[in-house]
């Protein structure tokens, strides 16, 4: 049984995180994220233990958080094609952070005592020889209840008028195409491209964002589109290897959905992205 409160969801965005202690960043991005925890695709997973700050890179919706790894998996050569390696993080709550500001000992017993509003003094007692006298509420003669007249009951309503609606129109719901055609990668400046080609690129793989994925083992092409003034765009032929489906409304942004390629020319790539990487 998995012990997971928050469920899990599909997200890819770019994050960048801090190693507790040390100055530069390691980049990487989420696969799946939830209320209290995510997992981070990377290259130089850490090991579990070990508190990480976290960086989501979402444009002006970014945040920071701090996290704990809890797992990690590490990954090496070929079997990068078949396995993602990463970690998954435990998030630390606005508690676990404040508890690291007090000190253990702090207890119930140091905080000051609560408020409690002020009383009204006790009257003074009788003094010898007075007569007590009975309340004002006491001295008030009761006036009788009068009867009160029963309400007019209200006029029935006429009986509606039925009136002949037209029906209401049917949306035209666009079918999706599966597979097939060509899917182009664009990139939002040379950090990116330059990342991407590292990490998924050099060892035959790329993540095509898509709401229509093709088939497994379709072969689809790819077109690939540097970041660069008059660079043009470079054709490669891929083959589907996993696909994943958009969850929930397909219309919002960073779902997970699209399929993981694998490259079927892989140095004739290379050779055609070379002259964009002199100077990068």
């Amino acid at each position: 049984m998995s012990r997971r409160i928050s469920p899990r969801r599909p997200r890819r965005v770019q994050v960048q995180f801090w190693k507790r202690g040390e100055p530069h960043a390691y980049p990487g991005y989420t696969t799946n994220i939830s209320l209290t925890g995510m997992f981070i695709g990377t290259r130089s997973p850490l090991p579990p233990g070990t508190r990480i700050r976290i960086e989501v890179l979402e444009g002006d919706r970014g945040f920071m958080v701090e996290g704990v790894v809890a797992h990690a998996r590490k990954v090496r050569g070929e079997m990068m094609r078949l396995s993602q390696p990463g970690m998954g993080v435990r998030f630390l709550s606005v508690e676990d952070l404040v508890r690291e500001l007090v000190p253990s000992g702090y207890g119930h017993e140091d905080l000051p005592p609560p408020y409690s509003p002020p009383y009204a003094e006790p009257l003074p007692p009788l003094q010898e020889g007075a007569v007590e006298r009975e309340p004002l509420w006491e001295q008030v003669p009761s006036i009788p209840e009068l009867p009160i007249p029963p309400a007019p009951a209200p006029p029935s309503p006429p009986p509606p008028v039925s009136r002949p609606q037209a029906p209401a129109p049917i949306p035209s719901i666009p079918t999706p195409r599966e597979g097939g055609g060509t899917f182009a990668i664009h990139f939002l400046n040379p950090g990116e491209f330059l990342e991407v080609y590292r990490r998924d690129i050099v060892n035959g793989g790329l993540f095509v964002s898509t709401r229509f994925p093709g088939r497994l083992q379709e072969t689809v092409n790819v077109e690939l589109h540097p970041p660069f003034p008059n660079a043009r765009p470079v054709l490669v032929r891929a083959r589907v290897v996993q696909r994943f489906e958009p969850s929930g409304d397909s219309l919002s942004p960073n779902l997970l959905a699209g399929m993981g390629v694998e490259l079927l020319d892989l140095p004739s790539v290379v050779d055609s992205l070379q002259p964009y990487l002199k100077g990068q």
